[in-house]
């Protein structure tokens, strides 16, 4: 309940420049006393100064006082109005109520009662501000609850100009550092992110009319978002290595800027210059591939069949086969390499010499390869063989390996460990033995061959024992 003492016999006529706000009233004890020379100061304070306004819609409610005059339904220029804000008086003129309008809380009230007096109790130095904007003054808040305070009062006063003017910017504490930052900024990475979605809801639309949304607190790495910030503005981010580089990725996806997400998962970006032309390469991690990036390969885009064995393809086979990938939406497609890591496979070795590598991965990453299949309409699903590419590049406990199938047909028994092999497998449609391997890392290519997705090993760096294994943990500093 806000009370309103209003009068409509004042003599008085002042204009904004002639009144200072932060007049005081008349002290109380000196109007009720009863001398003669107190009685005169009485005489001064109009005579409907005891009205109140009923919350905050501007409508008076009437008291049983047979003086009062009937409601004025218009303009009333060259007027000075008197509002008494948390007990501190400001004077403004009818030009400087209306700067703001044409519907807000003052005019209304003003135009339905011949009071030139209300009291408000709202906050004083608040106010302050806001009658600087009504006199023609740009005003800026200092920090997050100056400008919070300020877009509240503003919706409680029905100012549309200056709630505009304090919706341009958005004032964020992020770890206790505040940023002033334009909306439009959030805009150019997509229209849907944490400051365009809930955010926004949040500031600008509350669930309870004239309802004080609190000033936002982020409680994430004021570093990290002053970057993000910059990469928003157009500048480069610096990676300064791969923790800070980890880091960003976390915040880009806490605030749902998805393309700087593709930017930060693509660990590398190349160009393979062998062969024909070339063609632009992107790597990413396996669990950092984002389904609705992947494109079909060349072979289904300009109707190419290839049916070949693979041991037949050639190098435009397996690239006119290769699915590829579009991180922006801007960006032309690049050839998709993904990274796997510890994932255990299995080595047949036949007798003709022949050698066949198959994987078993854990459940999240082959949902990942199950969806590529279904995303890119291989029918019939995904293979559990990784091939060998004729150039790949093989590790193995730490020796270079040119062809594991060479290695086999010269019976290097120093490089690979045959005493771990175990007969028959019951997988396969001959007879072979099987070893397993550790497979620390690999790089492959994803292809789709006879409708199913099939991953080409381009680097291939394992261990094939235990005792290799053991031989290459490290020990803890002292």
């Amino acid at each position: 309940m806000e009370y309103s003492y209003h009068g409509n016999q004042a003599k008085r006529q002042k204009t904004d420049q002639e009144v200072v706000s932060g007049d005081t009233l008349p002290d109380s004890n000196s109007v009720f006393n009863t001398d003669s020379t107190s009685f005169n100061a009485i005489t001064d304070i109009p005579d409907d100064f005891f009205l109140f306004v009923d919350n905050n819609d501007a409508n008076i409610t009437q008291a049983s006082n047979d003086s009062l005059q009937p409601p004025i339904k218009a303009e009333r220029p060259n007027t000075v109005f008197t509002l008494v804000v948390g007990g501190r008086v400001f004077r403004l003129s009818w030009s400087s109520l209306k700067s703001d309008g044409p519907n807000n809380f003052f005019l209304k009230y003003f135009r339905n009662n011949s009071t030139k007096v209300m009291h408000i109790d709202r906050d004083p130095d608040v106010f302050n501000s806001i009658v600087l904007h009504l006199r023609g003054y740009h005003i800026q808040p200092k920090n997050d609850l100056d400008n919070q305070c300020l877009l509240a009062d503003a919706h409680y006063y029905g100012l549309e100009r200056l709630k505009k003017i304090l919706q341009e910017y958005l004032f964020v504490n992020v770890g206790g550092r505040t940023f002033r930052l334009p909306w439009d900024l959030f805009q150019k990475d997509g229209s849907r992110n944490f400051f365009t979605g809930p955010l926004m809801f949040s500031l600008f639309s509350p669930h309870v009319d004239n309802a004080i949304a609190p000033p936002i607190y982020i409680d994430r790495d004021p570093d990290i978002f002053e970057d993000i910030i910059n990469h928003l503005r157009g500048y480069t981010i610096s990676i300064k290595n791969e923790i800070h580089r980890k880091n960003l990725l976390k915040d880009a996806k806490y605030y749902v800027f998805k393309q700087l997400i593709d930017k930060l998962l693509s660990a590398h970006q190349s160009v393979a210059g062998f062969g024909e032309g070339g063609h632009s390469e992107v790597l990413l991690l396996l669990q950092d591939i984002r389904i609705i990036h992947v494109l079909e390969p060349k072979c289904v885009q300009l109707g190419i069949k290839v049916d070949k064995p693979i041991k037949e393809m050639t190098h435009e086979d397996w690239s006119v086969t290769q699915l590829q990938y579009r991180r922006v939406s801007d960006d032309p497609p690049h050839v998709l390499l993904i990274q796997i890591s510890n994932t255990r496979v299995q080595l047949h070795k036949y007798d003709n010499g022949c050698i066949k590598l198959t994987y078993e991965m854990n459940a999240m990453d082959m949902n990942i390869l199950d969806k590529i299949a279904n995303i890119t309409k291989a029918t019939n699903g995904v293979s559990k063989e990784i091939c060998i590419d004729i150039d790949c590049a093989i590790i193995l406990d730490d020796n270079e390996v040119r062809s594991l199938e060479e290695n086999f047909a010269s019976g290097d028994n120093d490089l690979i460990d045959t005493t771990f092999y175990s007969e028959c497998c019951e997988k396969c449609d001959r007879q072979c033995n099987i070893s397993q391997l550790v497979l620390q890392r690999s790089i492959c290519s994803i292809h789709l061959l006879d409708n199913r997705i099939v991953l080409n090993a381009l680097r291939l760096d394992a261990i094939s024992s235990r005792y290799k294994l053991n031989k290459k943990r490290q020990f803890l500093p002292t």
